[in-house]
């Protein structure tokens, strides 16, 4: 599960930046390994395990001391995306689910039409949003409150909305 991505180096020990991805950044905090998929993504590259050995917040962002980098120009090159084992995760609660669970769901309305597909959720600084590919192909948000998300329902694949489709 994508959780963030590295942003070069923090000072010349071999820190590294850490930008958390949305809600899911806290996740890093969860795991002492990390896997690293380098950017640009290329289809014949694996994931890397790397191995935190320390992990500060840094304002809105992290630092973070990896046991592999141990230089500024290590850092530096270490730019890309950082996944954590959803096996390393803490247990969900009884209807918690984690922000990659909605992706592919089919997002419907109360008049059962058909709004699009969920390709994720992020934030506008005051609450999340899911983020909904229309059928048209545009994107739009709905804002993940409780007067417009009705129900999330994993069994039909669904997200059950009070929206409009004259709204987006």
């Amino acid at each position: 599960m994508q959780v963030g991505r590295t942003a070069g180096a923090y000072g010349v020990r071999g820190w590294v930046r850490v930008v958390p991805m949305g809600r899911q950044g806290d996740l890093l905090f969860e795991s002492d390994h990390w896997w690293f998929l380098p950017y640009p993504r290329k289809p014949d590259v694996s994931p890397k395990l790397l191995t935190v050995s320390e992990l500060k917040a840094h304002g809105k962002d992290f630092i973070a001391k990896i046991e592999e980098i141990h230089t500024r120009e290590e850092a530096m090159a270490l730019k890309g995306s950082l996944l954590v084992d959803r096996n390393d995760l803490p247990q969900l609660q009884e209807g918690d689910y984690y922000d990659e669970d909605l992706v592919g769901l089919s997002v419907r309305n109360l008049q059962d039409e058909v709004l699009g597909e969920v390709v994720g959720v992020t934030d506008n600084g005051a609450q999340d949003l899911l983020a909904v590919r229309a059928t048209e192909g545009d994107v739009f948000y709905i804002p993940m409150v409780e007067a417009y998300i009705e129900a999330i329902d994993f069994d039909q694949s669904s997200v059950i909305v009070d929206w409009s489709l004259d709204w987006n």
